[in-house]
């Protein structure tokens, strides 16, 4: 005859889980510090994309301002944006630059008001007199003489 005996299994007691508060701690500060380090560029990102699409400011009697008429979709854009920026610092404090983005309801009525296409930059003086346009893509030289010549008028 066969036995039918069921071995019996030892088991361990349960342990209760204590929370390890160090540990718990250490977690959630790592958290937030990854959180504030994606949050930072954004908010900056932000705040910057907010005034450099800000029309409203051209012709505030304070000072000049460059408009770039951009698609975003588009590599000649990306360029001249990028021979802008090479300047940029140069001018900082004597021209606002601004970005009207014609894939905006607002960027694109801009863009008909003057009647011009993407790949332009409008360069306005205090009042908001358009002073001079460069379509397509400029040299940051040539972007940088007429930064100049719009910087030294009244």
């Amino acid at each position: 005859m066969v036995s039918k005996h069921k071995k019996q299994r030892r088991t361990k007691p349960l342990k209760k889980k204590t929370l390890n508060w160090k540990k718990l701690t250490r977690r959630s500060l790592i958290l937030l510090s990854f959180a504030a380090v994606l949050a930072i560029p954004l908010y900056f990102f932000s705040h910057q994309s907010k005034i450099e699409h800000d029309l409203a400011s051209i012709g505030n009697g304070r000072i000049a301002s460059v408009v770039q008429i951009y698609d975003s979709n588009c590599q000649l854009c990306s360029q001249l944006k990028r021979n802008v920026l090479a300047v940029h610092a140069d001018f900082k404090d004597k021209v606002q630059f601004k970005i009207a983005n014609i894939g905006t309801t607002k960027g694109r009525r801009f863009a008909n008001r003057y009647n011009v296409p993407h790949v332009t930059l409008l360069f306005f003086d205090k009042k908001g007199n358009r002073t001079n346009t460069i379509q397509g893509v400029s040299s940051s030289e040539n972007i940088g003489q007429a930064l100049m010549a719009l910087s030294r008028l009244r």
